[in-house]
Parts: C-alpha cells; structure tokens; sequence
C-alpha cells in the first residue's frame, strides 16, 4: 500500500519548478554508492522529502521510495570548462512527473530536484552527505530529528509575539496603496510604464559562473567594518553584482528581488526540509548600491516582511490552487532591463569538509532556478570556506550569454572593486 504525504502550500506553489545544481570535483565513489546512499536516505520515511513524489495538482503526494533509483544514472567524465554547458542541457532534459534525477559525471554531480521538495538546503545536504567519501558516512543531522512539515504558523505566530507593535506596520506596508501586488510575479516586480514595444518570446534558459579568489568574504567584512557597519556580505555581493551588470553595458532596472529563509523566524532547533522560503520585490531601489541593498534587507527582516509575504502567498495559493511555474509571458520588450534576482545560501558549512578532489578556487557549486520572466536574471550564491559561488540564471535569447559571462567575470575577479565610488570611500 503506497503511504501518503500531504504537501504544505508552500510546496505546492513551487511543485511546478526546478532547482538545478552541480557539484564537483569530489569524491562521490562510483554510480552504486550514490544509488545506494540516496535510497538509504529516501527510505529513512516521508519527511526525508526524496521519496515523495510531487504532484502540482495535488496535495496528497505518494511516498515511493524505490523510485528514487529510477532516475539515478551516469554519464561521461566532464571537466571544469565543460560545466557550464552540461548544466544548462541538464537542466533543459527536465521532467515535470520526475521529482529527483542524478548524474554521475567523473568527479561532478549533478542533481535536478522538484523545487516543491524542498528548497536550496535539500540539495546542500545531500551534496555534503554524497561526497563524504568515509565508508560508512553518517546520514545528515535532520535524518534522526523530527522534522516540521507545516513550520508557517508556528513561525508566524513566534514573530507576532515577540514583536506586536510591528504586526500593523507589517501589514500596512504589505498591502498598502501605491506598493505593486505580489501577483504582478514571482516577486512582486511589474513592468515599467514605458515599456512599450514588445516582441514574441518563449524561455530559453541558461547559466553563467563565477568564482571569487580565496579570502573574499574575510576581504569584505574588513571592508564594512570601516565604509558600511552592519551590512551583510550578501547586501554588498548583491550590489557588486549589479555593478558588473552595469559596467558591462546592461541596462539595469531601479529594482531588485530577494528570496528570505524563513527558518530565521523558527526556534534554532526547529528542522524543515520542504520551502520554507519567501521573495519579495523592491522597486525604486538602486541595486548597485550595498548601502541601499543593506537597508532594504535588513527593514525587510525587522519588520517581518519575509513571514507576511510567505502567509500571503500560501493564502494566495489556496485560493487560486495554481502553483509557479516559473514562466510568466510570452513576450519580451525589445529593449529590456536587467531584472535582477538573488538567492543566497549564505556559508554552507556542510560543505567545507567532503572530500574534494580541487582546492578551493577551482571547485564549483552552481546553480539554474527559474528566472521567471523574461527580462529575469536569477543570481544564486553560496559561500565555501571564503569563496563565493555565483551563478545567474537568464533567457539566452533575451540577454547576451557572452555579455552575461563578462559581467560575471568582473564579479570573479574583485567584488569590492565594483562598488560604487561614494560607497568605497564613505
């Protein structure tokens, strides 16, 4: 008898996505071990998330979990100058009705999940758990815990205790006149008035890397300690970011989106495998800006605006039942803007000890996520010991993939020297 899942909301809004990532060189010992440690940790039950089998169309999800070997395969040996392709024809063989597929490539893997199991973490977790090359590597921390499947109203409810005079700010600021509805996108970003004249398009996804030096981050928190305290690494990653755009002739649009964890809103012990993650848009914002970056994220955290924009949503989803596809148009503006998107993982610490076969500047950890519309380009970070992983997701059809790799380039090459010059010597 096949036993039964039910899926939170915030996993079926984004069953009909993906989350596309490769990892390497390590060592991940040959395709049996791989099959054999996936179907170990898919059999721990349901909440390991890798036996589901997500459904966009309904809640009540089958746990299968000998399924999970079905789509586990290996391929040719690939090296570093051959990821950035692989990754996007990987991507492009992506299956709706196949929530998990692998392939063992040499010393890189790569893994194509259904983003309704989870989000960025799933897929950190078991990277780190698949490139331990002990012979009887432990499971990941959560595969003993108990793990919440339905964290939002817990979350939502330790937020508005721990902060009552900001509930009615909350709300106000989130549906107040003037701001643009979450339903304009995936983010809440519209189009711009003046965006007229439009041509037929359809998505044509695929990714540029990026890898800084070793001792970035330790570089840009000595940095803010002197020209921004209190910002992120991420604000001032984000803003190098769009710097590189701009400098690389792309007309980049007064706006920027974020994805939050939500998990930040939980008790420390809590663990949550399934989407426990928010977007919001910003517009009239300068993303080359850290100082303005900085400010944006951090009033978007004080005031609880990653929990509300989650709640909508799940709200959103059970009345409209229709989960994101990530594809939003099929047309383009003839002169579009760079729409820039960022998802950072932030320091994976799971990471820094499998076994990698490269030090740390020629290791790679990229990602494709939808970029949603058009004139979208996704920008995924991860941080490794003190290198910064970046990859942008775009439409190669809409933005030039050389002029992509370029800015990307910059990036790789010196982040702090992109930023703007009022904020270098602040």
């Amino acid at each position: 008898m096949t036993e039964t899942y039910r899926a939170s909301s915030l996993d079926m809004l984004r069953s009909d996505s993906r989350i596309v990532t490769v990892l390497g060189p390590a060592d991940f010992g040959d395709l049996a071990r791989v099959q054999n440690r996936v179907l170990a940790l898919a059999s721990l039950g349901p909440a390991t998330r890798l036996g589901l089998r997500a459904d966009h169309s309904s809640a009540g999800w089958s746990y299968e979990p000998g399924r999970v070997l079905e789509h586990i395969t290996e391929g040719p040996a690939v090296d570093r100058q051959q990821l950035t392709k692989e990754l996007t024809e990987f991507s492009h063989a992506s299956r709706p009705e196949i929530p998990l597929r692998i392939r063992l490539a040499g010393r890189y893997l790569f893994l194509d999940l259904n983003h309704g199991l989870g989000d960025a973490l799933l897929p950190v977790d078991l990277f780190a758990y698949l490139a331990d090359a002990t012979p009887d590597a432990p499971f990941p921390a959560w595969a003993s815990s108990a793990v919440d499947g339905h964290p939002l109203r817990k979350a939502l409810l330790r937020w508005i205790v721990r902060n009552p005079r900001k509930v009615v700010d909350t709300i106000y600021g989130r549906v107040r006149p003037g701001t643009v509805p979450e339903a304009a996108d995936r983010f809440g970003i519209s189009d711009a008035a003046s965006q007229t004249a439009f041509r037929p398009w359809a998505p044509s996804a695929a990714v540029a890397t990026a890898v800084t030096r070793q001792g970035t981050t330790d570089a840009i928190r000595r940095w803010r300690e002197t020209h921004l305290p209190g910002a992120s690494v991420s604000a001032v990653m984000c803003a190098a970011v769009a710097t590189a755009f701009a400098r690389t002739s792309f007309p980049v649009d007064r706006s920027a989106a974020f994805l939050f964890d939500c998990r930040r809103y939980l008790p420390p012990s809590t663990v949550v495998l399934g989407n426990f993650a928010a977007g919001i848009g910003f517009s009239d914002i300068d993303p080359t800006s850290a100082r303005e970056v900085h400010d944006a994220l951090s009033g978007a955290i004080a005031k609880g605006r990653p929990i509300a924009s989650a709640t909508i949503s799940t709200i959103k989803y059970k009345r409209e039942q229709k989960a994101v596809s990530g594809v939003f148009d099929d047309r383009v503006p003839v002169q579009p803007k760079v729409r820039l998107m960022y998802s950072d993982v932030g320091r994976v610490r799971q990471l820094e000890q499998v076994s990698w076969c490269a030090e740390p500047a020629d290791r790679a950890f990229f990602v494709i996520a939808d970029p949603g519309r058009p004139e979208s380009v996704m920008i995924t970070m991860e941080t490794i010991g003190s290198v910064v992983f970046v990859s942008a997701s775009f439409h190669d059809n809409v933005f030039d993939s050389h002029m992509v790799h370029a800015a990307l380039g910059l990036v790789a090459a010196d982040p702090l020297a992109l930023l703007a010059p009022q904020e270098k010597t602040a």
